[in-house]
Order: structure tokens, then sequence, then C-alpha cells
């Protein structure tokens, strides 16, 4: 019966899913630091009666802060906390594209993504000073913010920090305008305030479950406060403009200024660590960008610690982003709740940070940090140039693969060679390019003095040597064996990154960055499409080097067995650990099988398929939401949302996300121009018998199971994924150019039409030539063993 109960509930769990899918060595003992030792001033502590049981939390937030401009020079008292703290990078992503000061301090006190209102949505500004109260302090005009972040696609709780402390029966304290919202609960209210640090005591903390205090120098230099802070922007700009809104440029703000603020961050801070109890938990962040778009910021966490090693000496780290030395803001919420020893509240949607070992050397450590923050910064950067490059050398492929074509009857032999050869070389070049831009960190480019051009460079490099690879070998006189080489390629690159940390997907140009926060481990959506793509043209030309050998059994048996590895690594936690990856590849897989063996490919075939599908989805995500809720992956959150009847929002959001992306008109070009240029100029007859994709068809039947597949995966991935447009859009940058190199072999092999006048010097005639370098391999199989259609 229980067994009975259990499949139940996986079916009922899978119904849900696949409708909602279709629509996400131990650090050096802890301790007090000796920088705040030093600092500390003889009082008793707290006793654990009168406060939290797991101590004190104090939050000190400085907009702008990164790991690039801290050392022993500029900010001696962070450098020597930094030594004996752990430390990291932390995304700051919220609700908007960039991370104003009152956007970070409402996602600290919600736990979840929140976003702010103001008068102009592109100009941040600097948080409203709250009104003072019986010692304490209520922010104005904070139902405003309550309102219109839980109407948000997010539901952000706004005031959710705040609200816990006092449930616990603990108080708040807040230091500075930006701390009293992080701090203050739903009502606005905070229990006691101070201005700033001049006036800040140990005996204030020691009373106080919570401190946020809030550190502005860097901002004050860039931003005013507002003048009209009852005036507030209509709602729906602020959400549906958030990924497009225009980023004026900072002021005019000298070197030397900004190098006397962040002197003044440090030495309010050593106010800070005068005062801070010994049994606190000190946690230090850049909360939201100063000025500019926004960045990796720096991350510190202190004290003892909810385990015995404490958070001494070592790189942060959350089940967030599963890194090493990367966290995000939603995070900072629920660690400070669980650092005072309580248990936060579902509604806080991060991971508490924990520490790991690092190198030794303050020095080398924060070095590290400064690399992984400066390729995230050069990847977004040149990310949109990247794209409009790559559909720029799409269409430049199309076309001078349209003029091949029209020239295919060209009676000149050598210049038509030429066109159909150097074609063939770029169309593998133009397949090559999204597997490259992750071969290519494999080089450490980010330590380039001029990472922005080193990184092009290595893509490109990456790209050739590809390409290479592809036309070097034998495989080269074959019909599919390039094709098939980069699409091997591509297929392994993924799948052994998948296998080994995805460290190659984080900070490339089509995989993804922290500084997005869209995904921080696992298969991103872009890198799917170019797995997915890759593996089922691979098969498709493993398939035809079989069966040509008459060995079809093998083929669709190596055909399974690639593509059930392949949803093996996209569907586990941990490894692809892409939901709706795993919707999409089933379709695409069963689709490139069938035909391979021969059958044809029904409703009822595909109907059953999907029903499978939908059982394998609710097994994966059952078996990883029984697993300890803090090591859930996004199958196990989505089922757990699901099981509670929380799903709606997260699918509406992503539906949306999945629709916005249509308004991608370089990708939705991209696409569109593909599916044109394959079935109206590829598929068009030319003098000869038919269109040259249906001729490639008779050379090699198993394109066509490849090609089907891959267009099956790309429409159904679409409609599964929020990034919509761009998943048909990278499939079809791998699929349509590898088609494409397998036919012009069949253009270069059999010449124009015998009846066609022969040019000086060509053969006479399709049946005695020769295809390319010579080859007399790959004999049209049109009349051999059919590939079901």
């Amino acid at each position: 019966m229980a067994l009975a109960g259990l499949l139940l509930r996986v079916v009922a769990v899978g119904a849900a899913l696949a409708a909602g899918g279709a629509a996400s060595a131990p650090p050096a003992e802890g301790g007090p630091p000796a920088a705040a030792s030093a600092h500390a001033q003889a009082s008793a502590p707290a006793t654990v009666g009168d406060g939290p049981p797991g101590g004190p939390a104090v939050l000190v937030g400085v907009p702008g802060l990164r790991w690039e401009e801290v050392g022993p020079e500029t900010m001696p008292e962070l450098w020597a906390l930094a030594g004996e703290s752990a430390i990291g990078n932390m995304s700051i992503r919220t609700a908007t594209s960039r991370t104003c000061p009152v956007d970070g301090w409402l996602t600290v006190s919600a736990g979840q993504r929140a976003f702010s209102l103001r008068q102009q949505y592109s100009i941040c500004e600097l948080p409203v000073p709250p009104e003072r109260s019986d010692g304490g302090a209520v922010v104005p005009d904070f139902e405003d913010h309550v309102e219109v972040n839980a109407d948000s696609p997010y539901g952000a709780q706004v005031g959710l920090l705040g609200r816990s402390v006092h449930e616990m029966g603990g108080t708040t304290l807040a230091v500075g305008p930006g701390a009293a919202l992080a701090a203050a609960d739903e009502d606005g209210r905070v229990d006691r305030y101070l201005s700033g640090t001049e006036a800040l005591r140990r005996t204030d903390m020691e009373s106080s479950w919570l401190t946020v205090v809030a550190l502005d120098p860097l901002a004050d230099l860039y931003l005013d406060p507002p003048e009209h802070p009852e005036a507030t922007p209509d709602e729906e700009e602020s959400t549906a403009n958030s990924e497009e809104e225009p980023e004026p440029e900072p002021g005019p703000v000298q070197e030397r200024q900004r190098r006397e603020a962040l002197a003044e961050v440090d030495a309010e801070l050593g106010r800070v660590l005068d005062a801070l109890p010994e049994n606190a938990t000190l946690m230090v962040a850049g909360v939201s960008v100063e000025a500019g778009a926004s960045r990796l910021n720096a991350a510190l966490l202190h004290g003892p610690g909810p385990e015995a090693a404490g958070y001494g000496g070592g790189y942060l780290r959350s089940e967030s982003t599963r890194r090493n030395g990367l966290v995000t803001l939603t995070d900072a919420t629920m660690t400070l709740v669980q650092s005072m020893g309580t248990e936060p509240t579902r509604a806080m949607v991060g991971r508490s940070w924990s520490a790991v070992e690092r190198p030794e050397g303050t020095g080398r450590s924060v070095g590290d940090l400064t690399d992984f923050s400066t390729a995230a910064d050069v990847v977004q950067a040149l990310m949109a140039g990247f794209f409009s490059l790559l559909v720029a050398l799409q269409l430049l492929i199309y076309a001078a693969a349209a003029y091949a074509v029209h020239r295919y009857g060209e009676r000149n032999r050598t210049r038509r060679a030429q066109a159909l050869a150097v074609t063939r070389v770029v169309a593998l070049g133009g397949a090559a390019v999204p597997v490259s831009s992750y071969l290519a960190n494999l080089v450490p480019w980010w330590s380039s003095a001029v990472p922005q051009i080193a990184l092009p460079v290595c893509v490109l490099a990456c790209d050739a040597l590809v390409v290479l690879v592809a036309t070097a070998g034998p495989w080269r006189r074959t019909v599919l064996g390039p094709m098939t080489v980069v699409a091997g390629i591509t297929t392994a690159v993924l799948f052994v990154d998948m296998c080994t940390g995805s460290n190659l997907q984080m900070n490339s140009p089509t995989g993804y960055t922290p500084i997005v926060a869209g995904r921080f481990y696992g298969l991103g959506n872009i890198a799917f499409a170019t797995f997915a793509t890759g593996m089922l043209m691979l098969v498709a030309g493993i398939a035809h080097f079989l069966i040509e050998r008459g060995r079809r059994r093998a083929a669709v048996v190596s055909a399974s067995v690639i593509g059930l590895a392949t949803m093996v690594v996209i569907g586990t936690p941990g490894l692809g650990t892409d939901f709706g990856g795993l919707i999409a590849i089933l379709p695409g897989l069963a689709v490139t099988v069938l035909m391979i063996a021969g059958h044809r490919v029904t409703v009822w075939r595909m109907a059953l398929v999907c029903a499978a599908g939908a059982v394998l989805l609710a097994a994966v995500s059952y078996w990883d939401y029984l697993g300890p809720p803090a090591e859930r992956s996004h199958f196990g959150l989505f089922a757990e949302q699901v099981l509670r009847g929380e799903a709606g929002p997260v699918v509406a959001r992503k539906l949306g996300a999945m629709l916005g992306t249509l308004g991608n008109w370089q990708l939705t070009l991209l696409a569109a121009c593909a599916l044109l240029f394959l079935f109206a100029v590829l598929n068009k007859p030319t003098n000869w018998r038919m269109g040259a994709l249906q001729r490639t068809y008779e050379y090699a039947p198993t394109l066509r199971a490849g090609l089907t597949g891959s267009l099956v995966t790309a429409l159904v991935g679409f409609a599964a994924n929020d990034s919509g447009i761009a998943i048909p859009a990278l499939a079809l940058t791998v699929a349509v150019p590898l088609t494409l190199s397998a036919a012009i072999w069949v253009m270069q092999r059999e010449g124009p039409r015998p009846e066609e006048p022969a040019g000086p010097g060509d053969p006479a005639g399709p049946e005695g030539s020769a295809g390319p370098d010579g080859s007399r391999d790959g004999v049209p199989s049109g009349g051999g063993e059919a590939v079901g259609r």
C-alpha cells in the first residue's frame, strides 16, 4: 500500500510538472576576528537568554563595494577582516536588471528579488531618511513598497526580515536610511534608529537581535536623494521595462574622490568593529550598485556560524550557486536569520551561506575573486555585440550559400569549385561558433591586459581549430563526415563540462553570467539548444556510417544509447539540472530514433513518448524533492511548489518571459532566416533533378532524421523554456550550417547537369565525376533501405 501511494503521488506530480514545465576541506576554526578583537572594548556580551540563540546578526551594507578596490592600503580594516573571514563575490540581481540601492535593501528585507519605486525608472535614488518615533523610526510610504512587490511576478514580501525578528521576540537596530529599509517590518518600523555610525555603541548592538548598518559614501558621490519621494512611477513601467532601461552616465567623479570615499567606508567599518559583540555574526556586503550597470560586488562573513567550524578564512558558497566564492543577495536574508539560530520562513528563497576552503593568502584569494568578476564584466559588456555578430555571420553564410546555389550551373569549373569550397568551410565555422565560445574559457583570457579583445580572439582561434579538425581527416571525403566531427565536438565539450561543474558555460557569451543571474550551474538554455542539436546531428552522422555498412540495428542502438546518456546528464540534479531541457529533448530524440529505425512517426507513438516523459519528469522531480530542503535543485523546488499549489505564479512568470523574447528582433530574425534558407533556398530545385536538400537526403537519409529531431526539440524548447526564441535560434545556428556543409558536398560531387556544356577542364558528367578531394564514396542511397518519415 505504501508503494502504491508513492506511485500515485509520483504520477500526480508528473501531470502537474508536465503542464507547468511546458508553460524552471572545511575552513579554519572560526571565532571573533582578530581585526574585530583589536577594536573590542571590555564589555560582557549579551547572554543567550537576552538575545538570539545563535548570537546577534550584523549586516553592514556598502553600495558599490567590489574586491578590485579592496587592499591593505585602500581599506586596511576590511582587508584585515577579509584575511580571517569567508569571502566571495555576490550577485546582486534583483527584480530589475540594474540594482539600485533601494532595490538592494528591499531585497534583503524580503529575502526575494524586489524592486523600488522611483520618479524616473532609469535613475537610481538614495533611500529616504525615516521619520523618528519613540527611539525607533518609520520608513515613509513603506506600504507602497510592500504592495507593489507583493503584486510583482516574484511576490516578494517586503518587511519579512524585520517581521521575522519581531516574531522571534527580538528587536531591530538600523543605522542609516538604507538600513531602515532592510530592517523594517511590514509596517515600515524599526525598533531603534541611528543616523550614522558616530553614535553607535556596543550596548546598542548587544541589545538588538539584528543590526543593519548602511555605509553610503560611495553612493553619495553619484546619487542624489529624491526631491519628491511621495511620487511613484507606474507599476507596469517598473516591471515591464526592467530589462531595457537606459543607464545614465554617472557624475564626474575623480579617482581621488573615490579613494577618499573608500577610506571613509573603511573608517566607518572600524567604528562598527569597535562596537561589535564578540558572539555576533558579521556580514559585509555590497548590496547594490553605486552608479552604472550592475556588477558582482564583494561579500564577507565572519562569526561563530551555525556549525563549529564557523566562517573563518574560507570562500563563501551557497546551494543557490553551488560555486565556491559566489553567493547571491537573496541568500543574505536566509543567512542572517539562520545565524541567529532561528528558522527562516518559506518565503525566503535563498540558501544560507557556508564556508569552504580557499587558497592561502588574502592577496591570492582576492585576486581570484577579482579575475572572476572581471570575466563576468567583460562577457556582460560584449554579449549584445557577440549576438549581433553571430546573427550577421549566419546571415552572411546564408547569403553566400544562396549565391553558391545560384552559381551551381557555372560553366567554369574552377569558379564553381572555389565558391562551393569556401562556402562549405564558412558553414562549418558558423556551426562551430557556439562550442568555440565555451572552449575559449579553457584559456584564462580574463587575465589579459585587454580582456575585451582577448575573448573574441580566443573564440575565433577555437573556431578555426574545430574547423581544421573537421576538414583535415579522412572523414572529409564523406557526405556527413565534417558535420559529424563538429557535432561530436559540440556534444562532447558540453557533456564533459556538465560532468565537471559547468565551468566552461560560466561567463561565456552563449552560457550564463552571475550578473544576469538566470542560472549559476547546470545546463543553460542556450547551451541546451547547442548541446541537443549537436547530439541529434551526431547520432545522424553515426547512424549513416553504420547503415551504409548494413548495420541498421547497431545504428538504432547507438542513437538510443547516446540519446539516453544525454537525457541523463541533462536531467540529473547537480549536473544538467535542466527541467525545460528534459521536456524538449525527449520528443526530438524519439523522432530521430524512430526515423533511423525506419518507422513512421505517428500521433500515437508521440503521445506515448510524451506520457513516458511526464512520468520521467515526475520521478526525477519527486526524487529531488525528497532530499534535504537546503540541497534541492530546480526540480525539487518546482515539485514543492506544485505540491503546495504555488506553481501558478512561477509558470506565469516564465510564460511571460518566453513570450517576451519574441521582441528580441535579432534572434527572431535569425530563426526566421534560417528556416527560410533551409526550405526556400537550399530545398529549391536547381538546374539538376531536385533541390540540394532533397538530393542530400538521397545520399544520407539519416540527415533527415537528425534535422527533423532538431527542429522538434527546438520547437518544444521554445515553449518549455523562458529563453523562448533563443532556443530555436541557437539550434538552427548549429543545424542549418551543418546541413549546408553536407549539401555542398553533394553539389561538389555531382557537378552541373550533363545536358549543359561543360566548362574547360570539366569532367563529362556526374556519373564520372569525383567528389571533393577526388573521393568516389557515398553513393546515393535513395534506392536502398528507407529511413522513416
